[in-house]
Formats: C-alpha cells, structure tokens, sequence
C-alpha cells in the first residue's frame, strides 16, 4: 500500500489540430508520433492512474499510442473544446488518487523528470494547485487537488483549467522548468518546425 494516496495523470489528446492542417499528434518526432513523447513520459512516472484522452481520428491516435499502462478515454464531445475531454478524463477517474496532473499531448518535451518535479511539488503542498514554469511565466502541466474538480468539471469551452487557476490564484504553486522547450506545443506548422529544431538540439547536445 502507498502511505499516500496516488496522484493521477491526464493526458489531454483529443483536438482537431485545426490551425495545423495535418493531425498535429501524429506528426513524426524522432522515431515515434508527438503523442507518444508525453504519454510514454506520464507512463514511465510515479502517476496512477494515467488517462489519455481521445476525440478527433481516436483510432489512428490510439494506434500511434506506445504500449503502455495508460487508460484510453473516448471524448465523443471533443468539438466542443478542450473543457470536454478534460470533464472526460476526470469522470474516468477512480475514487483514489489525491489529485490530477494535466498534460497535453502536443508538449513532446515534458520529459519524466519534469512530470515528477511537478508531483513531487504537489505531494509536499497537496492542497495548492501546482504548475510548471518556464522563465517565470506559469505553463503545463498543472497539477490540481481533488478539490477542484467539481469546478474543473464545470468549465466549458476551449480551455483546460486557466479560469479556475485565476479564481485561486492565491493557491497556484509555480515549479520553475530550466529547459524552455518543455513549453513548446505544435498548434500550427510554425511550432512544429520550431518543436523539430528543439528536438535537432536536444538529439545534439545528447550525443555530445
């Protein structure tokens, strides 16, 4: 038995990629599709459990998938926003886990160390909500106490969680993250070729 309750993850995947004009998770980064750099990240991490959330082209999505312990999630309201897929993944949550890390699967650079700064932060402050920081400006992924899901799962629209982080601001823990591109998301072709320059200097610095 844990001595702590579990801390959960959410993988958000579920979007239209529509400024992209290609599906933006399947994208080729290094060997592997986008999606799987963060889900492999949350899988290989201390969460349980870890939810990945679906909506548009779920099948190819859910094929691209490394394998894995991650709980797939179907979002069929995924065109009404991001507020749905989130709703989604916290209603497929057990009773256990003392809270929820939400992650995007278009941020290919949120490593596992990363995931565990973050929950490390939220096991020492279990009742604030904690949140990466790059360069002192608040990013994903948050992490949010159990406390706030009745109001996570009452948002709508395209958003994730940033209204109920406003409402508590007070409460927000910032992680600072010392690697920026941990902050890169692939909403258009300029972000995705800036992702692939990102993934050219980190291939570099590797095998130097």
């Amino acid at each position: 038995m844990h001595d702590q309750a579990p801390l959960a993850a959410i993988v958000l995947a579920a979007g239209r990629s529509s400024r992209m004009g290609a599906h933006k998770l399947l994208l080729p980064l290094g060997n592997r599709p986008l999606v799987a750099h963060a889900v492999a990240a949350a899988c290989a991490s201390g969460a349980e459990p870890v939810i990945v959330v679906l909506g548009h082209d779920a099948g190819r999505v859910a094929a691209a998938l490394p394998a894995g312990r991650q709980q797939v999630v179907i979002n069929p309201s995924y065109q009404e926003g991001m507020a749905t897929s989130l709703r989604a993944g916290l209603l497929a949550l057990p009773a256990e886990p003392a809270g929820a890390l939400i992650l995007l699967g278009d941020q290919p650079f949120v490593t596992l160390d990363l995931i565990e700064q973050v929950l490390a932060a939220a096991r020492e402050t279990p009742e604030r909500i904690v949140a990466a920081s790059y360069e002192g400006q608040r990013g994903n992924p948050v992490y949010f106490p159990r406390a706030y899901f009745a109001e996570l799962r009452a948002v709508t629209g395209d958003e994730g969680g940033r209204s109920v982080i406003q409402r508590h601001r007070d409460s927000v823990r910032l992680v600072e993250i010392a690697d920026a591109d941990a902050a890169l998301d692939a909403d258009s072709p300029a972000d995705y070729q800036r992702i692939l320059a990102a993934w050219e200097r980190h291939s570099s610095a590797g095998n130097g």
